[in-house]
């Protein structure tokens, strides 16, 4: 190999390297001319969910402004103090928005309200029992029977209506 042979294969790989970087340009403004750009004043919705997307979620308030708000904030949210008397609760209402789903059909062993089972159970063990069992949960039955907003009057009421 000879010198001219070393000079017409370096202009050869040269022409190919820079026909595929003009390729590549080519290639490159092509794709961004088909690209899809959304236009946001279009929609003027989609400006007020992106504004309302991206507000601060609270302010910093020091001072006085920053106790009176914390007095403020402290006092809608402290939970409302109701008393259930057991005249209120409804146990077949209770009954009926959870239990039944298992007691009724017996799922997986569950005593079926009314049923003689229901019936020993609670003579063997006693209502305050099986109302502990209700709240505390038993073998697959969730704790609250997987409510756990009900109070424990609502648990007792759903048991007595049950053993009906």
């Amino acid at each position: 190999m000879d010198q001219n042979d070393d000079k017409a294969f370096i202009r050869k790989f040269s022409g190919i390297i820079l026909g595929l970087i003009a390729l590549t340009v080519v290639l490159i403004f092509l794709a961004r001319s088909m690209m899809f750009e959304s236009d946001i004043d279009a929609n003027p919705s989609q400006g007020v969910m992106t504004e309302k997307r991206i507000s601060p979620v609270s302010d910093v308030r020091v001072g006085e402004e920053g106790a009176a708000a914390l007095a403020q904030a402290q006092a809608a949210s402290a939970p409302a103090v109701v008393e259930i008397t057991a005249a209120e609760v409804d146990g077949e209402q209770v009954y009926k928005g959870l239990c039944f789903s298992c007691h009724d059909a017996g799922v997986a062993g569950a005593p079926i309200s009314g049923s003689e089972a229901m019936a020993i159970r609670v003579g063997e063990k006693g209502i305050d029992s099986v109302v502990a069992s209700a709240i505390n949960g038993l073998n697959v039955m969730p704790p609250r029977g997987g409510n756990p907003s009900l109070s424990d009057e609502e648990i007792r009421a759903a048991v007595e209506f049950m053993v009906k």
